[in-house]
């Protein structure tokens, strides 16, 4: 599996003439964004007459074209273009959607099938490659080559999956358009010169025919759908009865990001059917903040739990009394009943309590006072399991080993809201398959409301454990986690209700470990530190998989030692002073009896950089210096060995 990392500050802020930069990382809890990344939507049976589903193969079903001589000009030389594709967006600030912002593609969105291929406008590409000061206006369609025959069909609708992020020029000024035309003859389409009625018109003999629908009204800078969306809208004014309808998707925009469709279909619009939307959450996450835990301490479950789906109406009639049902541990609780027009989509929720361990199943189930004509999509389910001890994002199955590339130096970390007092004994995580014996891991506690948490390495570290090597055979293949390394605190830390904290796993670089990543996480949620951004640049990246790393609050946790490991009472290692260091560092150790010492130092590739066989040395403190200042900036690790047995600290080179 590929693996995605986003990176916290990537947004796009600033003016005109440098149209795309970073923002600052957004530490503060509510600043934190929320996206939903959902398997393609299930659509209920239609009655579809007309369908294309952007096969690649396909590509001439479809004519392509841009505003060179429309009105609003500069358009000269202008040749941004749809295009098919099988790839995801590859313009330089495509984090957004999955990419490394190097060049490279993104991964496609999530439609029914877009294996086979989608239609997609990159604007940040074409931004970018076109080098301009990124206030010209773009525009450009793609429509459809033969006409579709609407005369048996009185009511008509349209539906799409999609992708897509505004950027809006910065200023949340609607300057950004993603846009459905119909057309009756191919000819005559809504014109484009002005976005007031009724330039959304088209006149046919006396007629004044509305043709165009705005795909995602209202959204302004960085406001992003969800992978996919799935869209529908009616056309019934333009298209019902027609015996000749053209189909026209236009964009027009100033250096945006991209627009991505795929799945489209033209069905008979029904007269009642709802809905359950791919917004679908047991704490109602969008609307409360409050993080899906796979393990969920009861303790620490909040007062006022209720789950929550967005719902949407697809039928032409209002649909009234549409009532969320939630049904959780053989308790049903509903939600308030609402009149929902067509077209629009609401979030309704419902409260439950979960009130004994074990697991939880989280059903929902829609109604409405008309007889839906397609209930297959009016229910869904959800799951998690309340515990006593153990506290986890994940739900306890892998999805994959990450990072990709394990032999980088990081540190994953998965965020736990404290609800009521509580004490964290340890720190709990699964470490994958491949992951090199004897390589020495470590992981902290980190208070997310510290102003330097997510800004430096260490901001707003509370708390660290002991380094421990990695045990032979004690890992996990992907599927259900069965062994969990336990790292006990020395002293435990007392949680208060309100504290907001990080759960971290660090491992220093250069043989491979990797942890578990597991179920889907909104944006800003669960984090990575690394070199995981372009040119591998270090800092906090955020991680829509979250790491399995759990805080443990057993107080009889024991520290997870292999029974090979040899105990070192028999001498004491200290930190480094100073560390960082572009200078001579100086390593204190205290020996019980007269030893045989060796030193070592290794970059993050595990080479050896220093050396040196002390020899036989007296009992009590000695000390070693190394002069770092040809050592290149970044991440070592030094190792002490007596007498065979060992221990390892990390060097910060400046």
């Amino acid at each position: 599996m590929k693996q995605v990392y986003f990176l916290i500050a990537a947004m796009f802020v600033g003016t005109i003439a440098n149209a795309q930069v970073k923002m600052p990382v957004q530490a503060a809890k509510d600043a934190q964004a929320s996206s939903i990344n959902s398997e393609a939507p299930v659509q209920a049976a239609r009655a579809v007459f007309w369908s294309h589903d952007c096969n690649i193969n396909d590509c001439a079903d479809w004519s392509f074209g841009n505003g060179a001589l429309e009105v609003g000009a500069p358009w000269s030389e202008i040749d941004i273009n749809f295009e098919c594709t099988t790839d995801g967006p590859a313009g330089p600030y495509n984090q957004w959607a999955g990419g490394s912002g190097d060049g490279s593609a993104a991964s496609a969105m999530n439609s029914t099938t877009s294996a086979n291929g989608l239609i997609m406008v990159d604007s940040d590409l074409f931004g970018a490659d076109a080098n301009y000061d990124a206030n010209w206006v773009e525009n450009c369609w793609f429509s459809t080559v033969t006409p579709i025959n609407c005369t048996d069909h009185q009511y008509v609708s349209i539906s799409l999956e999609t992708r897509y992020r505004c950027w809006d020029n910065g200023g949340s000024d609607d300057s950004e358009k993603c846009l459905i035309e119909i057309s009756r003859d191919g000819v005559n389409w809504p014109a484009i010169d002005s976005w007031d009625e009724p330039s959304g018109t088209v006149i046919y003999g006396t007629d004044t025919v509305a043709s165009r629908k705005e795909v995602f009204p209202g959204y302004g800078t960085s406001d992003g759908s969800d992978n996919p969306s799935l869209l529908e809208f009616d056309i019934t004014e333009a298209a019902g009865a027609q015996e000749t309808v053209y189909i026209r998707f236009r964009w027009s925009g100033t250096w945006g990001y991209s627009w991505e469709i795929d799945d489209i279909k033209v069905y008979d619009t029904p007269e009642n059917d709802t809905r359950i939307d791919n917004y679908l959450s047991y704490t109602d996450f969008e609307r409360t903040g409050y993080y899906e835990y796979g393990a969920w301490p009861l303790s620490q479950i909040p007062a006022d739990l209720a789950a929550a789906a967005k719902v949407y109406n697809v039928g032409y009639e209002d649909q009234t009394n549409v009532t969320l049902g939630v049904t959780a541990a053989e308790t049903t609780a509903y939600s308030s009943a609402i009149t929902l027009a067509y077209a629009t989509a609401d979030t309704l929720s419902a409260a439950y309590m979960p009130s004994a361990l074990g697991p939880v199943t989280v059903d929902y189930t829609l109604t409405a006072d008309a007889v839906d004509e397609n209930p297959e999509n009016n229910m869904a389910s959800q799951s998690f399991e309340v515990t006593d001890l153990s506290w986890g994002r994940d739900d306890g199955v892998s999805t994959a080993a990450a990072p990709g590339d394990g032999t980088d130096d990081y540190i994953a970390m998965s965020l736990f809201d404290i609800v009521e007092d509580v004490v964290v004994y340890a720190i709990d995580v699964a470490i994958m398959d491949g992951s090199e014996a004897g390589t020495s891991v470590i992981t902290h506690l980190f208070d997310m409301f510290d102003e330097n948490s997510l800004t430096e390495q260490y901001g707003g570290l509370l708390q660290s454990t002991d380094e421990f090597d990695i045990i032979a055979g004690n890992t996990n293949s992907v599927g259900e986690v069965t062994t969990w390394y336990t790292f006990v605190f020395d002293e435990p830390y007392l949680a208060a209700a309100g504290d907001w904290l990080g759960a971290g796993f660090e491992h220093y670089g250069g043989s491979n470990v990797q942890y578990g990543e597991s179920k889907f996480t909104q944006d800003q949620t669960a984090f990575i530190y690394g070199p995981f951004g372009a040119g591998s640049a270090y800092d906090w990246y955020y991680t829509n998989e979250v790491p399995m790393v759990r805080l443990n609050l057993n107080p009889n946790a024991v520290n997870t030692i292999s029974e090979e490991e040899v105990s070192t009472t028999g001498f004491q290692m200290y930190p480094s002073f100073p560390n960082p260091t572009n200078g001579v560092t100086r390593v204190q150790f205290r020996l019980d009896r007269a030893s045989n010492v060796d030193f070592e130092v290794r970059d993050i590739t595990g080479k050896i950089v220093y050396t040196v066989n002390m020899g036989t040395q007296a009992p009590g403190y000695n000390s070693i210096s190394v002069d770092a200042s040809e050592f290149a900036s970044g991440v070592y690790t030094y190792t002490l060995s007596v007498d065979g047995e060992r221990a390892t600290d990390r060097l910060m080179v400046k």
